[in-house]
């Protein structure tokens, strides 16, 4: 598969509420970048710490998945920008998430993901 078809079939499983499936995309030594101010912001290495990164971040929501768009997408040999809109939800209160994710792919698995948020400020005061 080259990088769009691996990105298309990764995202198709988030919007079916697939996280495994999701997962398996990830190559054993990833590496997630994840900006902000809070307690998981930082870089995460390996399969297993950007797992438990997401799942720590749903864990804040109230349904445990987050409804995901793909807005828009810029395709290379081996990296896609996608522009995609999330929405979560905790309580009474909804997020509507704007970000710029750049996924680099190598033997068809995610090696690396990069996190743009177009307002940082109220992701990290949702998910502190």
């Amino acid at each position: 598969m080259d990088a769009s078809e691996v990105l298309t079939a990764y995202i198709a499983a988030w919007q079916s509420g697939e996280p495994e499936r999701a997962w398996a995309f990830y190559a054993d030594d990833v590496v997630m970048h994840l900006p902000g101010r809070g307690s998981l912001a930082g870089d995460h290495h390996g399969r297993a710490a950007v797992i438990a990164t997401i799942e720590a971040l749903l864990t804040r929501t109230s349904d445990l998945n987050a409804e995901i768009e793909v807005l828009d997408h810029l395709v290379s040999a081996n990296r896609v920008a996608m522009v995609l809109r999330e929405g979560v939800v905790r309580g009474e209160k909804h997020l509507e998430i704007r970000r710029v994710n750049i996924y680099r792919v190598e033997h068809d698995k995610i090696v690396e993901i990069e996190i743009y948020e177009a307002n940082q400020y109220e992701v990290d005061d949702f998910f502190g």
